[in-house]
Formats: C-alpha cells, structure tokens, sequence
C-alpha cells in the first residue's frame, strides 16, 4: 500500500520526450473511491483545470509519476458532471476531515489515505488523534468500510468500523 501524501508533489514525467509536465497537486476519487486521475492544476476564474486520468498514467514511482506522451493532459472540464474527492484539495477533500462513527464515536482526523498497490483504489485511512498522540501511540489506520458519508467536516462510518494500530 502507497500513502497519497507520497505522490502529491511528485513530478510528471513524460516518456515521449523526458520533459517534466507538471507536479502532482492530489489525487481524484469518485464516489466508489476508485482513482479516477490525479489532479495538475486546480480549475479557477479563466482556467478550466488539468488532471491525468487512471488509465493514461504509465507508473507511479518513489521519484515521479509518468506518462506516455503529453497527450495524457487532459481538461478538467471532462469530469464534469460529477464530484471526485480530492485528498488533499476540494471542498469536499478528505484531509483534516474528522471520522465519527454513527453513535457518535471520534475515531481520528485523516490525515493521509492508503491506495492498492495497482493505484486502483482507496484502501485506507490514517488517522491522528493531535500530535501528543501521534508521538506516544502513533497513528491508527482503518480500512474504508463499504458505507461512509463524506459530509463537509466530517466522515460518518458504520459503528461497527474499529481502527487498526
């Protein structure tokens, strides 16, 4: 398993011609948590946005991301219509979100997210209980259960969800 924060600021490296694209800014999920792409300029004012969709990334290394030709650009504008998380950017990313189980059980703040080795999908959470806690237990990680309400603040899981040390 990768950690998200591992891949943002990674460059993009294109095969083709060698030339650096772009930096990884997050990675994009959709409501299933499968990697729909990763996210190289947010959209603004007069800029629709770039991503690289899954299935044009070539591989995801420990120095950099790469692709097969710079036509792996693609506008953001083709997500259209639907909403994908981003870890790290977004209104509804998941970092700094806190995951509250159904009874009302604070079990952490996200503070990364764990992928499948094939960078398919999202497999995990780690969770921080504040800095004190990260130093004397260490961070939790839970996997994603199969229901989560990703609301503004928050996650809501099931209550039978429990973190892993």
């Amino acid at each position: 398993m990768r950690k998200a924060l591992d891949v943002v600021g990674l460059p993009v490296m294109c095969l083709e011609t060698g030339e650096t694209l772009g930096t990884v800014h997050d990675i994009l999920c959709d409501s299933t948590w499968h990697v729909r792409g990763v996210l190289l300029s947010e959209p603004g004012w007069f800029h629709p946005g770039t991503y690289i969709p899954s299935e044009r990334i070539h591989a995801v290394g420990d120095a950099c991301l790469t692709v097969s030709g710079k036509d792996a650009i693609t506008s953001f504008q083709h997500l259209a219509g639907t909403e994908p998380v981003g870890i790290v950017t977004g209104k509804s990313k998941l970092k700094g979100k806190a995951v509250i189980t159904a009874s009302g059980e604070i079990l952490g703040v996200v503070e990364d997210v764990y992928f499948s080795a094939d960078w398919e999908k999202l497999v995990g959470y780690e969770l921080s209980n504040g800095w004190l806690a990260d130093v004397t237990e260490g961070r939790k990680r839970m996997n994603v259960p199969a229901s989560v309400i990703v609301g503004e603040e928050n996650l809501i899981v099931p209550d039978t969800v429990r973190t892993l040390a």
